[in-house]
């Protein structure tokens, strides 16, 4: 698991975060599963933050959007899940793969700037090829 750095919003209480999770890779389709989260919370105490919006967010160069709803509320340490989404990333012909994450959230409340990180992904593994090996016994 890879988590960006406690990023700002416009509410100085307001902070949010990019958790980038690789679940597995296969070897055959040189490939990997990978879940992005982005969460919000206050730093203080004793504030809610409801209301609705949109958190974007762009993995590998794609651009992923996600409603935020009136019933997700921003409160201390929440952690309130604004964006989840699992993707399916091709690596590279040797099996190496850094993707870029990022993301920024249009609240009715407050909004982001884009904002983000890089994540290297497992190397895969190359595929082995196998062949038969030679009949060495005479069997007539």
């Amino acid at each position: 698991m890879a988590t960006s750095s406690n990023f700002s919003t416009s509410n100085q209480y307001i902070k949010y975060r990019i958790v980038v999770t690789e679940n597995s890779y296969s070897i055959e389709n040189n490939t990997s599963s990978v879940t992005v989260k982005v969460d919000a919370w206050r730093t203080n105490t004793g504030y809610t933050t409801s209301g609705t919006g949109t958190c974007y967010c762009t993995i590998n160069g794609t651009k992923y959007s996600q409603s935020i709803s009136d019933s997700q509320k921003i409160t201390h340490n929440s952690h309130t899940v604004l964006f989840n989404r699992t993707v399916t990333i091709p690596h590279n012909a040797d099996g190496s793969k850094t993707i870029a994450v990022s993301a920024y959230i249009s609240h009715s409340r407050f909004t982001s700037n884009s904002q983000g990180f890089n994540v290297k992904l497992t190397t895969i593994p190359r595929q082995a090829n196998i062949t038969a090996a030679p009949d060495f016994y005479d069997t007539d």
